[in-house]
């Protein structure tokens, strides 16, 4: 009795040990799983199938999706606010037709606006432009052929710092037929610390022979209000614009200016801008910011490379709370500039120029920002 009570002791010592040595290993393995990384990159598609470069900060709570095959456009910007996820663009991700804007944040290149030639019915020119160029007269539909034409993606990364996806797009054949130049204009878009950056990069092809021009822009919209079930009429917007651009008679702006500023903030039902407003004179980099009443705040700046003589239109203000959207659309360059002659950044062969935009995501309490 008392040898296999003994033994009965071992084996039991045995089987507690073993265990005992199991949920070690597996308690050193679960501390050793690395964590969860910061920032993802994965693809989706929309409810239309539409391909999606989702870039996401999980610390931050922020996600920023591409559509390359769209014009290579920012299709969406999402946050976590109170507790859930919301879409800061207007029809962010929504591929389904519809009238009039499209919503979301369309590139806009090589022409800002509308190109109607000297002496041309603005009526006739309005969607469907043109200019003249060196004997020729070349289309140019309003707001250029980038947003129309799907993109190639390079590359996409993630790293301690950033999620970023890379896409470009190049000329071709159509494009040479509306744009005598070769080029490739690559666009790095990056989320990075809660904000969501647009890093472009224009060159113009060693073989051209000529200088190239352009001006450049983003139809970014966002959706009126920012936070659904605030109310649309509390929101507000600020900017230390100083010059309004006033338009003559084809939309594009005439050469006379207004003094314009929002600062302090100014109520956006009062700001209704149906007919766009063209705004520039900045001391510093452009930036415009868009207030809720719910307590988040969106600030879109740009720096570039360089600018045009003055007048150069940096933000185009369009959309109100009507409408449900407001577009604060950045910009280097001037509407009609192909045309006008004016507001165009100029490289020659084989030169590269760079432009970037950042949305950050700020809490809308406190004082109006100055700088």
């Amino acid at each position: 009795m008392g040898r296999a009570s003994s033994s009965r002791g071992l084996i039991g010592a045995i089987w507690l040990g073993v265990v005992l040595t199991m949920l070690g290993v597996q308690a050193a393995g679960a501390a050793a799983s690395p964590p969860t990384p910061r920032y993802s990159v994965e693809e989706t598609t929309s409810a239309e199938a539409i391909r999606l470069v989702v870039l996401r900060d999980a610390t931050s709570r922020v996600e920023a999706a591409i559509a390359p095959t769209q014009g290579g456009e920012l299709a969406s910007v999402r946050t976590e606010f109170h507790g859930r996820w919301i879409e800061l663009l207007y029809r962010g991700r929504s591929y389904q037709p519809t009238k009039g804007f499209r919503g979301k944040a369309s590139i806009l290149w090589p022409a800002v606006g509308s190109s109607i030639p000297t002496g041309g019915d603005p009526a006739q020119y309005r969607s469907k432009g043109a200019y003249d160029y060196e004997g020729q007269r070349y289309p140019m539909p309003q707001h250029g052929f980038a947003r129309d034409k799907p993109w190639r993606v390079l590359r996409a990364w993630t790293n301690e710092s950033e999620a970023a996806v890379e896409v470009v797009l190049t000329d071709d054949a159509e494009s040479r037929a509306r744009y005598p130049f070769g080029f490739e204009l690559h666009v790095i878009y990056r989320v990075t610390d809660g904000r969501v950056e647009l890093r472009h990069l224009v060159k113009a092809a060693a073989d051209n022979t000529a200088p190239m021009f352009f001006s450049i822009g983003n139809h970014l919209g966002f959706a009126v209000p920012l936070v659904a079930g605030s109310a649309a009429e509390a929101m507000a917007v600020e900017s230390p614009a100083r010059v309004e651009y006033l338009r003559g008679g084809d939309g594009s702006p005439s050469g006379a200016t207004q003094a314009r500023s929002f600062v302090p903030a100014v109520p956006l039902k009062d700001l209704r801008v149906v007919a766009a407003m063209a705004v520039g004179g900045y001391a510093g980099d452009p930036w415009f910011r868009l207030i809720d009443a719910a307590g988040l705040a969106v600030r879109v700046s740009h720096h570039a490379q360089s600018t045009p003589a003055p007048p150069v239109v940096q933000f185009n203000l369009w959309g109100g709370t009507a409408e449900g959207y407001f577009c604060p659309e950045p910009m280097v360059g001037l509407q009609n500039s192909f045309n006008q002659h004016a507001g165009l950044v100029t490289l020659t062969p084989g030169k590269t120029w760079t432009w970037v935009i950042q949305i950050e995501l700020e809490p809308a309490a406190g004082p109006p920002r100055r700088d």
